[in-house]
């Protein structure tokens, strides 16, 4: 298992680099997943999405997974404005340590997103996504569930 892991550091220490220069605002999500987010600009109306996470000890895990989006309506408070989404995003997770497995999962996200800019420092958007669907645990028969996601983020345009 542990050569498996150092293989996919490697391949992501290859590939983050050469993702990110398509990259179009980088951040920090909180929740399910818990990570670095990569977020890209299709056009305005399609953004797509890469997030990986982390997390060690007795079950530690690497948490990847992709997703796009399409702004369906936007709304105001006051003078803020505010953005509505919907999409997909596919996703793997591993396990490892004391307890090893993967599992992979496909869900439906919704999103609301603000966008600001702050003093002269740049450009951020702040979001809710919540997402829903169905995941399977591979290593474990292929044992099949509802899978969930929900993510408070924040990410510097660039």
């Amino acid at each position: 298992m542990k050569k498996v892991l150092i293989v996919l550091a490697l391949v992501a220490l290859a590939i983050v680099p050469v993702a990110a220069k398509g990259v179009a605002a980088v951040g920090l999500e909180l929740g399910q997943p818990t990570g670095i987010t990569f977020n890209y600009d299709i056009d305005k109306k399609w953004d797509g999405y890469a997030t990986v996470a982390f997390g060690f000890g007795k079950a530690s895990y690497i948490n990847a997974l992709v997703g796009g989006q399409y702004k369906v309506t936007d709304f105001q408070i006051g003078k803020a404005d505010f953005d509505v989404n919907v999409g997909l995003q596919a996703g793997a997770l591993f396990w490892f340590g004391e307890a090893k497995g993967v599992s992979i999962a496909a869900r439906a996200t919704g999103a609301v997103s603000y966008d600001w800019t702050w003093k002269n420092v740049g450009d951020f958007t702040a979001y809710i996504r919540l997402g829903v669907g169905y995941g399977f645990a591979i290593s474990d028969g292929a044992k099949g569930g509802i899978s969930w996601s929900a993510a408070l983020g924040c990410v510097y345009h660039l």
